[in-house]
């Protein structure tokens, strides 16, 4: 079945002088994740805190002692970080906290503390109490990450993901608004390409919108690779639509590595693109059946396309099966292809093992 839908992509595309539509925004989906204190392992999100009173810091401590305070369990906890001491850990830190004005405290966090703060209940339902508030004070404070940015995002996007897509939507132009909606797209990278896809085509063009655009076109087409196709053809930038076809073919040589490579040979003109998504896919298509990889490879034109197809599949074949790898090289015709498969084969067989 999915050879039959991948068998589409050939009919499906216009001519390569079609004029293509602007890119599309769809509606972006938050994905699923936790936080993540200190930039380490992810916890489980816990019970939203009570509302917040507006009364004087925990235990009457001034602000200097609380925060004096709060750096102390801090520095403990990224010392020796333990995941058995994390809930006690998150405990304290919250129990701080609660019926502060906790921003001013978390705001004179070092950033390489301020995660662990981001673990905290409270501090999450504050934010979240008005996130649209909480963006804009991220937006002032360089010691804010972006794994806190991340975690606002991800809670707001559970919450009330229209509300976030207007909001940052409308941000002012600027350098924080392309951090804000680079954080975006990779919060919805894992789970979501489609919202991933839609936050980055509201980035300003560069590598950074190339690279989210690249690595969620890849994930869309394992999961829905004509889907994505479609989607590549519609985007009005040439080299950047070569480049996500090359994305595209990538994620689909999951399903079915042969339409993958037929078809980003039809679609991608020769050069570095085409050479790259060519080693990814034959990389793939190594794991699951190098010796069909090998018939696709031998049948591609002498130069650095096919070269770059067999470095890979000589490079995971001779690892994972150095006995069957030389036995196909030894079958090869004698010329360029077999010198250029044996040599590769030889650097790859482990240093006890004989190329032919």
């Amino acid at each position: 079945m999915a050879a039959a839908a991948l068998m589409m992509w050939q009919f499906s595309r216009p001519a390569k002088d079609s004029s293509p539509t602007p890119l599309e925004s769809g509606s972006p989906t938050a994905s699923s994740g936790g936080i993540e204190p200190g930039g380490r392992e992810r916890l489980p999100q816990s019970e939203p805190a009570a509302a917040e009173p507006a009364a004087l810091p925990q235990n009457n401590l001034s602000r200097d002692a609380l925060l004096a305070s709060v750096l102390v369990r801090l520095r403990e906890w990224d010392d020796h970080d333990d995941s058995k001491l994390r809930p006690e850990r998150i405990r304290e830190i919250d129990a701080l906290l609660k019926g502060t004005n906790m921003l001013e405290i978390v705001q004179e966090l070092p950033s390489n503390l301020m995660g662990y703060a981001f673990a905290s209940p409270s501090l999450r339902e504050k934010l979240m109490s008005d996130p649209k508030a909480a963006l804009d004070w991220m937006s002032s404070h360089p010691n804010v990450s972006q794994s806190q940015l991340l975690t606002l995002l991800h809670d707001w996007g559970r919450e009330n993901g229209e509300e976030m897509q207007q909001y940052l939507v409308n941000l002012p132009e600027g350098e924080w608004k392309q951090q804000v909606l680079a954080t975006a797209s990779n919060e919805a990278l894992s789970s979501d390409p489609v919202a991933a896809i839609t936050w980055a085509t509201q980035m300003n063009p560069g590598a950074q919108q190339t690279a989210f655009l690249a690595m969620a076109a890849t994930d869309w087409a394992k999961r829905d690779p004509n889907a994505a196709v479609q989607w590549v053809e519609q985007v009005n930038v040439p080299a950047l639509r070569e480049q996500l076809f090359g994305s595209v073919a990538a994620g689909a040589a999951n399903i079915d590595p042969l339409q993958a490579a037929d078809f980003v040979i039809q679609s991608v003109p020769p050069g570095e693109v085409l050479d790259r998504s060519i080693a990814g896919i034959v990389w793939t298509w190594a794991m699951q059946d190098p010796s069909a990889a090998g018939a696709w490879v031998s049948r591609l034109p002498e130069g650095q396309t096919r070269q770059t197809g067999l470095l890979n599949l000589m490079n995971i074949w001779g690892n994972r099966d150095g006995a069957a790898a030389t036995a196909w090289v030894e079958g090869l015709p004698q010329g360029s292809l077999q010198t250029q498969a044996a040599e590769d084969l030889l650097a790859a067989l482990p240093a006890e093992t004989s190329a032919p």
